[in-house]
């Protein structure tokens, strides 16, 4: 998919026509990928998707405003056009003191490692079979199964570069596998249904048998659950809707936001935000994480760094430009596609572990929630009200007790961090290797039922 050595000329090209045409600082981003997806429907293959794609985008900077453009065609011509473009725009952005392109590498840094990319020469026949396989054993594990809606295979692969006028020049290539099904049940005029996924950076890592059977044991055992009595109960969410949660209110992690002036935490720097037990890591390099990273989007070396420490709201994800606003460190959370400005983002957010075991933290009577509706339409980002629907299961020292759906639960997930009862001792991970956190209690949340 990849020749590093025609992408590098083709990238140095463009730098030097942006000197060329004036441009006093220039940046630029190409992006290559290739994927391949299959879908499955009452037996066979509904679809088969190979699909690969190029964009580069350029950011240039000029008398303290910046212009950016991009183009799917590596024609000279159209890179000539594309620089054009961008030195048009930048006459028309206001002016802006903040950014600039200002990553400097004295090395080239080529991110070639097993940790995001490692070679697989499984068959498509073998794929084939696996996305077939989804379907068919989940309609195998009971009569009352009507269909699995959401089913599916895929593989990417992908190559980034970064480049600009200072010298810098970054590469670093990605390739992942995924799976995922679900488990539609109809029986006695009632439906339910869950879904569950599996990933891994070659075929033989994917797990087709745990999405199956997580995805029928939820939907079957939710067909007959009902609500709750309304009242407050401790909560413990799953991996899943713990990273759901706090991606709904991820802007009070954000730099940018917070330059913007709409991040609710913008003036808690330094403050307490949540319990003293609280530490939440951004971690680049994490073992275990699909979204490992060398470099950011401008191309700063990642590294791990606190956003939280015993409840202590120590940073933002910041880029050089938010980091010049708020005169502190950059971090290196640059986020950018070839297409856009410039902006911030995270890579893995990793909870630090508590002291509390696993039965301290199922003691006595709680709801393990293991679905949340409306996550953005039930959510304000600036005061952190949150009001979602919800179905689980209610618990009484790790045993279940009922299967419960058609609940609303609610609360503020600011006050929430100030009210977590206890933090569990091991580490756990959501479906898709992103987030990792051990269990945790909340106390007391609203919980609207019968």
């Amino acid at each position: 998919m990849d020749n590093q050595k025609e992408n590098v000329k083709l990238i140095e090209k463009v730098l030097d026509m942006a000197k060329s045409k004036g441009a006093k600082e220039s940046e630029v981003l190409f992006a290559k990928s290739s994927n391949f997806s299959l879908k499955a429907n009452e037996g066979n293959l509904e679809e088969y998707k190979v699909s690969s794609s190029q964009v580069m985008g350029i950011r240039i900077g000029k008398d303290q405003r910046i212009g950016i453009s991009y183009c799917e065609d590596m024609q000279e011509n159209s890179l000539s056009l594309m620089v054009d473009q961008a030195l048009e725009n930048s006459k028309y952005v206001k002016e802006d003191e903040y950014e600039e392109i200002c990553v400097a590498h004295k090395d080239r840094i080529f991110a070639d490692n097993e940790k995001t990319y490692r070679e697989d020469d499984t068959p498509a026949e073998k794929k084939i079979e696996l996305c077939l396989e989804l379907e068919k054993g989940i309609k195998a594990k009971d009569s009352s199964v009507k269909s699995a809606p959401y089913n599916g295979y895929s593989e990417g692969e992908s190559a980034s570069y970064i480049a600009n006028s200072l010298g810098t020049l970054c590469f670093e290539k990605n390739r992942s596998f995924s799976c995922y099904t679900s488990a539609l049940i109809e029986k006695d005029g009632k439906q339910s249904m869950h879904y569950h996924g599996s990933v891994g950076r070659v075929f033989n890592e994917l797990n087709p048998s745990n999405c199956i059977e997580e995805s029928f044991k939820h939907a079957n055992s939710l067909l007959n659950a009902g609500p709750v009595a309304t009242g407050q109960y401790d909560v413990i969410f799953s991996p899943d809707m713990l990273d759901d949660l706090f991606g709904v209110f991820s802007t009070m992690f954000s730099g940018k936001s917070s330059m913007d002036g709409v991040n609710p935490m913008r003036e808690k720097l330094g403050k307490s935000v949540g319990i003293s037990g609280l530490s939440i890591k951004d971690c680049p390099q994490y073992d275990d994480g699909f979204n490992y990273s060398t470099f950011d989007d401008e191309g700063n070396l990642r590294k791990e760094f606190s956003l939280i420490e015993n409840g202590i709201l120590k940073s933002f994800y910041h880029n050089s430009a938010t980091a010049k606003f708020h005169s502190v460190e950059n971090n290196a959370s640059a986020s950018r596609g070839p297409k856009g400005t410039l902006g911030v983002g995270g890579t893995q957010q990793v909870i630090s572990l508590g002291n509390a075991s696993s039965e301290e933290i199922k003691k006595e009577r709680y709801l393990n929630i293991v679905s949340l509706q409306g996550l953005h339409s039930g959510a304000d980002s600036l005061s952190g009200d949150f009001s979602f629907g919800a179905s689980g299961y209610l618990c009484e020292n790790g045993v279940v007790i009922e299967a419960v759906k058609g609940i609303t639960v609610s609360g503020n997930f600011y006050q929430l961090l100030m009210e977590i009862g206890l933090i569990g001792n091991e580490m756990k991970s959501n479906a898709y290797g992103t987030f990792f956190s051990p269990e945790i209690r909340f106390s007391n949340l609203s919980v609207a039922g019968k």
